[in-house]
């Protein structure tokens, strides 16, 4: 999960790894993904490109004892101060423009592709190193860090918006995938200045239940195990969970079950959260999600509107995977093999038409 998982996709399939389904440890899984962030860093021009109707410019944001990197886009032209959009990363180490780290998906920038998308539109857009990662630095408080702490990120990257002469503080909005879309309702119910919110893949079950589903998913998809191999692993982690979730003895377990992050993404209720959030929301899901199953965003959607908030809205993709990305069957090892690596038009008109809609972009602030 966010900085510290087994994969830098998956919401966790789960703390133990077997063979057959070629999962890596966290700490070598991360020490990976840390040499590709740097190798990419050095590579990536994160200026705009030529004749782009906005510009890009290098910051720094304080957070807790630490700095965080990123790129901020101003439109050219438009009234000021600007609406904004503070995007959220997914899932594992990742750079502003959240990119994989996995064969053939080299080109995939999905943040960078919405954010420009979005400054095109006359929205500032602010996009940011993870903790740890990139040019960020507070890569020493990764192995005590929770989805929270991630939260109290966000929280600092919101406040140097706030503090830009630019940005109109009352029209800042939130984009989050796959975990990000886990931060974005907890920040939204501590700060109602917040705008409006947008889940990319965002969860609606408990990290146990999520860890459960994609567990089964994976076994489902290995026909050389036996049925008693496959329900040992199921065993085997249903074990892990309630030994993590109820404070049990983990010495016999890896090191990773000890990890912060781990109790809080396994025992935290989205749902619970989503009821608060008061802000317009909108929900993006691929159908053929299969980190993230699509039947969530529907949860997401009954529980903030039962819950009284009367701006939500709901957009499935039908043939999208959990990246946004055309695919097959969704499932995570066709990831290296799919046809498409970028965010299709579609996708990007119903965040960008729903963002402008919201913030009502190109309006003066006070003309609401």
């Amino acid at each position: 999960m966010k900085k510290i998982m087994l994969s830098t996709v998956l919401l966790g399939v789960g703390l133990f790894v077997t063979a057959q389904c070629n999962k890596a440890t966290v700490s070598a899984n991360a020490q990976a993904n840390t040499s590709q962030s740097k190798q990419d860093n050095e590579k990536i021009d994160y200026s705009a490109p030529p004749n782009a109707p906005f510009t890009a410019e290098e910051v720094t944001v304080n957070a807790k004892g630490y700095t965080l990197a990123g790129t901020l886009l101003l439109p050219k032209a438009g009234a000021r101060p600007f609406p904004a959009v503070l995007t959220i990363t997914g899932s594992g180490l990742q750079t502003r423009d959240e990119p994989i780290p996995f064969p053939g998906l080299e080109k995939y920038r999905p943040m960078r592709q919405i954010a420009e998308a979005l400054a095109s539109r006359g929205i500032a857009v602010l996009r940011v190193d993870d903790r740890g990662m990139g040019q960020s630095g507070g890569r020493e408080t990764i192995m005590n860090a929770t989805t929270s702490g991630f939260a109290d990120d966000a929280r600092a990257e919101i406040a140097y918006l706030r503090s830009r002469p630019e940005i109109d503080p009352k029209r800042i909005a939130l984009v989050g995938h796959s975990e990000g879309g886990i931060i974005g309702p907890m920040i939204a119910v501590t700060d109602p200045q917040i705008a409006a919110i947008v889940l990319m893949a965002g969860t609606a079950k408990t990290g146990a239940q999520i860890s459960t589903d994609q567990l089964n998913d994976v076994l489902e998809r290995q026909p050389d195990m036996t049925a008693e191999a496959k329900e040992q692993q199921r065993a085997q982690q249903q074990e892990i969970i309630r030994a993590v979730t109820t404070g049990g003895d983990l010495s016999k377990y890896p090191a990773d079950a000890r990890l912060p992050w781990v109790k809080e993404f396994w025992t935290y209720d989205p749902l619970q959260t989503i009821r608060k959030v008061r802000q317009p929301i909108l929900i993006m899901q691929g159908a053929l999600d299969r980190q993230v199953t699509a039947e969530q965003a529907g949860m997401l959607e009954q529980a903030a509107k039962g819950a009284g908030n009367r701006d939500v809205s709901i957009q499935l993709f039908p043939n999208l995977n959990h990246l946004f990305l055309p695919a097959k069957t969704g499932a995570f090892s066709e990831y290296s093999t799919l046809e498409k690596t970028a965010i299709g038009d579609d996708v990007l008109k119903v965040l960008g038409d729903w963002l402008e809609a919201r913030l009502k972009a190109g309006k003066k602030a006070g003309s609401r």
